[in-house]
């Protein structure tokens, strides 16, 4: 659309049409030669790892194989216990959290004034005075008609 309309244009014609087409950038799509994560592979060893325990071994080495079945009911049931009565105190502990106050800082007590930070009185004076000898804001009906004969009196002899 954009090379019709600089073709009709006679003046454009003969012109580079660069500065109106519009640049796009160039995407480099370069595929992936190698995978993104690499599998280490182990060291080869010949000798195979050793079975895992089966569960009667486990019992024959901790002795519940020849408990009768009343006997392992209980210890499971001991051990249901336990577990249960420990998460307990934990909940109770989270839950007793909340009613434990906040460590509180130590008050600083306010130190005396150094003489470094004393205040100097007199000079404070001097500003006050200073400032009450300035005149702040609008002057009075008096003050103006005061100024205005000054005014006039300057002119006057200037003239």
């Amino acid at each position: 659309m954009i090379k019709r309309e600089l073709a009709k244009d006679s003046e454009l014609r003969s012109q580079s049409w660069e500065r109106f087409l519009p640049q796009f950038k160039h995407k480099n799509v370069n595929k992936r030669k190698e995978p993104k994560k690499k599998s280490v592979k182990k060291e080869y060893t010949p000798f195979p790892p050793p079975q895992p325990e089966s569960q009667t071994d486990k019992e024959l080495a901790s002795g519940e194989y020849f408990l009768k079945a009343s006997q392992k009911k209980r210890q499971k049931m001991e051990a249901i216990k336990a577990k249960q009565a420990e998460v307990l105190s934990k909940r109770q502990e989270e839950r007793n959290k909340a009613f434990i106050p906040p460590k509180e800082k130590p008050v600083v007590k306010p130190k005396e004034a150094s003489t470094e930070t004393k205040i100097d009185v007199a000079a404070i004076k001097e500003k006050i005075k200073k400032a009450k000898n300035k005149k702040l804001g609008a002057l009075t009906a008096e003050e103006v008609k005061l100024k205005m004969e000054v005014d006039e009196k300057k002119k006057k002899k200037k003239k």
